[in-house]
């Protein structure tokens, strides 16, 4: 028996090629298989082999989506050749199974623990054996690449599913699927089918994406491309995608390669959010609806070291200007420019955003020059002497009624001053005291770990801006996203002790258009779950609580997403379509 031995970055696992293969093809395969980082290739090599059949299917019940990506190749060459399949994985998404198919046998890939696989794949390098990293980061997605040697005559077919817990951003849960079979395919197709127990208010196909950058996502009316059929009731939703032959050559003589995008929200009319409790598991969806937007305390702390010359302070400058423009007369904000040393706009204090103020601040952008060190945490330092409540020298500015955050951008690592991770995180935690964090990470060089570390340390999270032509968008993007905060402080609980390994119930904001999900185990025999939620709006510290009744029939168990969180997986619930009852089916139609 020969083993192939895999490890992959996002999710390691080890594929085992079991007896049986014929001696020849064995031996080829244990010669062949190659492993390797590289870029997707936007042609085929030449004499490729066909690509008879490329399926995607993807099958989302409550935000919860499975994927699985099909592939097909005959090898009708004289020789042997290699065969390569290539599926781009979103970054929150991990792989659950992967199989290779040839001569009627499957070979399939145990998914381990990651440092478990790690060893596995050091021992087998040092045995000689063909081993591999088989994904490589790009971005926002991990690249899965495996390949095999085919001889000629034979047929291998791939299978890779993932899964993940789609967020909710905008006002809506997003589908990404890729399409990239390097070649037009006489038998290709997509088909998402979605299952939501509170309704679907609104489902929208998108032409297909075949770039990355902001600037290439459609909007508004922009049509789904040719061959896209979409169906639709109260609960559930069927899109399916086939292009001909002659529709794959109009956008690429080599084949498709883009990304299908799927936009979809869902009907929440209860305050609390959606409860759902089977099997012992339970999720809890909150994001609620038509609440007043909370003023905000913001403070922009701005990079301009010497690296930041050029493009990537045009682009801030830019971004900034937009921003700007976009603040409610009801925020307050200041503006911190760093380098080696530490600037700031309006000493003391946060000013509202009048037209005027704004107008100034604009003024102060466009005249920033990017020249010196980076001093991380004296920039951290003097924006937590603007935002925190509990700075005797501040507080008069400030209202409890205003979100405090710090919008923290940097292409670098700290080069001057204290320049000791831990001691910046020990220096900022300290500061900031309540107010929420959030980095961004300008370009590969900067210290993306570091503001990760610190984002999770102060209520926030971190986020990448990769150099690229549609950097002010994202930069502007990320702001849009905590533009709007409805709610702080906010505390789930799930009473009389109902519930427990409980995922994350204290959030410090939520954002319009946004989503916090907690899941976690409940005991048996309860027939009834109580929920309340406390936290404070833009006028009052609210408390609510409602009781969820727990249906009587069953579901499969809740799996685990990551350790974090606890996501599940339920049969969807019978639905009605033209009068019909449908239990059976994954979605609401006939056959």
């Amino acid at each position: 028996m020969m083993n192939l031995r895999i490890s992959c970055m996002l999710v390691f696992f080890t594929l085992y090629l079991q007896d049986g293969l014929s001696r020849e093809y064995e031996a080829k395969l244990g010669a062949d298989v190659l492993l390797q980082r590289i870029r997707r290739q936007s042609k085929p090599t030449k004499s490729a082999l066909k690509v008879t059949d490329y399926h995607v299917g993807c099958t989302v019940v409550s935000r919860y989506a499975v994927t699985t990506v099909q592939s097909s190749v005959w090898n009708q060459l004289p020789v042997t050749k290699e065969a390569a399949f290539e599926v781009d994985l979103p970054s929150s998404a991990f792989i659950s199974n992967f199989t290779i198919t040839s001569n009627g046998k499957v070979y399939v890939g145990q998914v381990t623990e990651r440092a478990a696989a790690r060893n596995i794949y050091d021992a087998a390098k040092k045995q000689g054996k063909t081993a591999g990293l088989v994904a490589t980061k790009e971005r926002e997605i991990e690249k899965f690449r495996v390949a095999v040697s085919v001889p000629s005559g034979a047929r291998v077919s791939f299978s890779l599913t993932y899964e993940e817990l789609l967020p909710r951003r905008f006002g809506r849960y997003e589908l990404s699927l890729g399409l990239r079979p390097g070649q037009p395919v006489q038998n290709l197709s997509l088909d998402v089918s979605i299952t939501e127990r509170t309704g679907i208010s609104f489902l929208k196909a998108f032409p297909l994406r075949t770039s990355r950058l902001l600037s290439n996502t459609a909007q508004g009316d922009a049509e789904a491309p040719a061959s896209t059929h979409v169906e639709q009731n109260t609960n559930c939703a069927r899109v399916r995608y086939s292009p001909t032959i002659q529709q794959q050559n109009s956008i690429s003589s080599n084949g498709l390669n883009a990304d299908f995008i799927l936009q979809y929200d869902v009907e929440l009319r209860d305050l609390m959010g959606e409860v759902q409790v089977y099997d012992g598991y339970f999720v809890h969806y909150f994001a609620p609806r038509g609440l007043p937007v909370v003023p905000k305390d913001v403070i922009f702390v701005i990079d301009v070291s010497g690296s930041m010359i050029g493009t990537k302070i045009k682009q801030t400058k830019q971004a900034m200007s937009t921003i700007l423009g976009d603040l409610r007369e009801g925020d307050h904000f200041n503006i911190i420019t760093f380098s080696d040393k530490v600037h700031t706009w309006k000493k003391g204090r946060t000013v509202r955003a009048t037209r005027q103020n704004v107008r100034d601040a604009k003024d102060f952008v466009k005249r920033i020059i990017a020249e010196g060190w980076t001093n991380i945490n004296a920039a951290l330092l003097s924006a937590a002497q603007l935002v925190n409540p509990s700075s005797s020298s501040t507080s008069s500015h400030l209202s409890s009624r205003r979100v405090p955050l710090v919008i923290f951008l940097t292409d670098g690592e700290a080069t001057i001053g204290v320049t000791t991770g831990d001691t910046i995180l020990s220096n900022a935690k300290k500061a900031l005291g309540s107010s929420s964090l959030f980095g961004l990470a300008f370009g590969d060089d900067a210290d993306f770990l570091l503001l990760k570390r610190l984002a999770l340390d102060n209520r926030g999270l971190a986020r990448m801006v990769y150099e690229d032509a549609d950097a002010a968008l994202q930069l502007k993007g990320f702001y849009d996203e905590v533009a709007s905060p409805l709610l702080s402080d906010i505390q789930l609980s799930y009473l009389d002790d109902q519930a427990f390994d409980i995922t994350r119930s204290m959030f410090p904001n939520y954002f319009q258009g946004s989503e916090l999900v907690v899941a976690g185990r409940v005991k048996p025999g309860l027939k009834d779950f109580k929920v309340s939620m406390s936290a404070t709006d833009s006028k009052q510290r609210i408390k609510l609580e409602n009781e969820v009744l727990i249906p009587t029939q069953k579901a499969t168990a809740v799996q685990i997403q990551s350790s974090a969180l606890q996501a599940r997986k339920e049969s969807p619930p019978s639905c009605t379509a033209s009068g019909r009852i449908s239990p059976s089916k994954s979605c609401c139609w006939q056959n």
